[in-house]
């Protein structure tokens, strides 16, 4: 069995829209580039998301160093030094927005709990004031865990898309029948683990709790509330790793992930 390496990178220069895939990844306090915009709602001041807006999925965003540029489904490039870019999205999603990045406070999220298409709620929460990211600045995920889910759900499309990862691990396990656990098996670490992704040293904070964005449409996959509920029902809805930066650098394809202190071994010290 051989180790698991980097297969992909991705970075989503503005929250809940497209994101691009590169050969590089800067990690810092958190991904560079990676959500350092979002489309905020001028009547509340609150960031909006794929959750309560699926429509922010059909556009893409790619990082230029310091601004972002959009491009808009069916419609003109965008870019975020541009003086008319709120306007441009605001006609586009039908209410009045602007783009903002973190202002070094914590800013509001509005989106809906449950079923986004009638019976949900709506409900907010604070993003931290660094970044717009909801739970962790890193997101690992495998493909042993998007081959295994194809396996609960044949029917289903698991594009790697619907789920946003940053960092996208090669299959490390042969036999997945096997494996106890998707991150066991897939070198996405457990929870207390630290990683060594290159020169990069991350480690496993929490394991990512999945939402109902994951169903939501987009280019080219459909809405599609059954993947959501064979994860719910076969992994407690949760799929993939979420960490935080403990040595920054460059991450890139092909660097291999080794376990460097196992949350096992730090257990087994404590007794």
């Amino acid at each position: 069995m051989s180790p698991p390496a980097v297969a992909e990178l991705w970075r989503y220069p503005v929250k809940s829209m497209g994101g691009e895939r590169v050969t590089e990844l800067v990690l810092d306090h958190g991904v560079v580039g990676d959500r350092a915009f979002a489309v905020v709602a001028v009547a509340t001041g609150r960031v909006l998301t794929a959750k309560r807006v699926p429509q922010l999925l059909d556009a893409s965003a790619r990082w230029l160093g310091s601004a972002v540029e959009i491009t808009l489904p069916g419609g003109p490039t965008v870019h975020s030094d541009d003086r008319d870019a709120d306007a441009a999205i605001s006609r586009w999603l039908g209410q009045a927005v602007r783009l903002d990045r973190p202002a070094g406070r914590a800013v509001a999220v509005e989106e809906y709990q449950g079923d986004p298409d009638g019976s949900g709620e709506l409900d907010t929460f604070d993003l931290p004031a660094w970044g717009f990211v909801d739970e962790a600045p890193v997101h690992l995920l495998s493909r042993d865990s998007l081959q295994q889910a194809q396996r609960w759900y044949p029917g289903g499309d698991w594009d790697l898309r619907r789920f946003r990862p940053n960092i996208v691990l090669t299959s490390a396990t042969p036999d997945l029948d096997r494996a106890t656990t998707l991150s066991a098996r897939s070198g996405e670490g457990t929870v207390g683990d630290e990683l060594q992704i290159g020169r990069v040293i991350v480690e496993v904070t929490s394991l990512c709790k999945r939402c109902v964005m994951v169903t939501q449409p987009q280019r080219g996959l459909p809405k599609d509330r059954e993947v959501l509920r064979s994860i719910i029902s076969r992994a407690g809805a949760e799929f993939g790793t979420y960490a935080e930066v403990r040595r920054p650098g460059a991450v890139r394809c092909g660097d291999p992930v080794t376990v460097l202190v196992a949350v096992q071994a730090n257990k087994e010290r404590t007794h």
